[in-house]
């Protein structure tokens, strides 16, 4: 007897209720799987920057990155993700030693005017120097290396994960479990929440690991750019009206040769080193020589990332270039 069309009916399916519930629990069962399955990568990115201190944390960071790649070469964003996130870590040297002299100033100062006698502060230079300049570049450099130090985090606890299950499980599964990652919002560590809800499904992320799949490289790299910049960082750190400003006016002082002290070039080396030069050149990219350029602006800054994309793709085509780049995406994964 041919059956009919309602999948209920008691006589052409007799069984409708047992197969229904059995149903039901196979897709509860998937979905939950899913949900551990993030879990558990989320948990050994944790696991990764849980370093009170930004700066090591952020080696790790650079370390996790570039294993990413070493071990699978599809993942070329995460190559290109070391040597930015090495760079935000020369950042954040910098921001360090800004803000180290500033209060060494302002410590030595508070130190004599507690044992200073009356008579020594009524003279002029009797107290040590504070200048002003320096704890204006310190308070400045507290808020950069407060925004940085966020954004690497937050960056890496979004993207690493989402490499790590599409390794381990696929594009399929990858694309089918994805929406199931905002089930653990509000018990993983992120700190970007007021800016960005942990877990959005972001068609970009999914159009990256197809293009990957495909073995589209640039395409992948394009996509989690894009994400990576405009989805999470923009969001996250250059919305923020204060760092924005501070950013324009680095730019502004570095590239019309303000004596400052403490602007320093937007650049990406794509080596080891914070710096390059001389022969070496070729392996760093600038953002800009214009004193009016806006890292803030997101399209300004997504040509900048793109230019990188491109200088490292050529790089690794090189035919002697590409070894270079491999070692010292090995020494970043061994954190040297």
């Amino acid at each position: 007897m041919q059956k009919c069309d309602n999948p209920r009916c008691p006589v052409c399916y007799p069984n409708w209720k047992e197969e229904e519930a059995a149903a039901k629990k196979r897709a509860e069962d998937d979905k939950q799987d899913c949900i551990d399955c993030w879990r558990f990568y989320q948990k050994k990115a944790e696991a990764i920057v849980a370093v009170d201190d930004p700066i090591a944390r952020n080696r790790r960071i650079n370390a996790a990155y570039a294993q990413l790649w070493l071990d699978d070469h599809r993942f070329q964003w995460a190559g290109l993700a070391a040597f930015a996130s090495k760079q935000v870590g020369c950042g954040l040297l910098n921001a360090a030693e800004l803000i180290s002299t500033s209060n060494r100033q302002r410590n030595a100062y508070q130190q004599w005017d507690r044992a200073a006698s009356p008579l020594e502060r009524l003279s002029p230079y009797a107290s040590p120097r504070m200048p002003v300049a320096d704890q204006a570049n310190g308070e400045g450099a507290t808020k950069v290396y407060q925004m940085l130090a966020k954004g690497n985090t937050s960056l890496f606890l979004d993207v690493w994960p989402l490499h790590m299950f599409y390794k381990q499980f696929g594009l399929q599964r990858f694309k089918r479990c994805l929406s199931e990652r905002q089930q653990l919002r509000g018990s993983v560590v992120w700190p970007i929440g007021a800016a960005v809800p942990f877990g959005e499904v972001q068609p970009r992320v999914v159009r990256a690991f197809e293009a990957i799949e495909a073995g589209d490289t640039a395409g992948g790299v394009k996509m989690l750019a894009e994400h990576e910049q405009l989805n999470v960082l923009q969001r996250a750190m250059y919305d923020d009206p204060s760092f924005a400003l501070l950013m324009r006016a680095n730019q502004f002082a570095w590239a019309l040769n303000i004596p400052t002290g403490s602007a320093r070039e937007i650049q990406l080396a794509l080596a080891n080193q914070c710096t390059v030069s001389g022969a070496n050149a070729q392996k760093s990219e600038l953002f800009s020589k214009q004193p009016l350029a806006n890292l803030a602006d997101p399209n300004q800054r997504m040509a900048f990332v793109m230019r990188a994309a491109q200088r490292f793709d050529d790089l690794l085509r090189d035919p002697l270039q590409k070894y270079d780049v491999e070692n010292s995406l090995f020494l970043i994964a061994h954190s040297r």
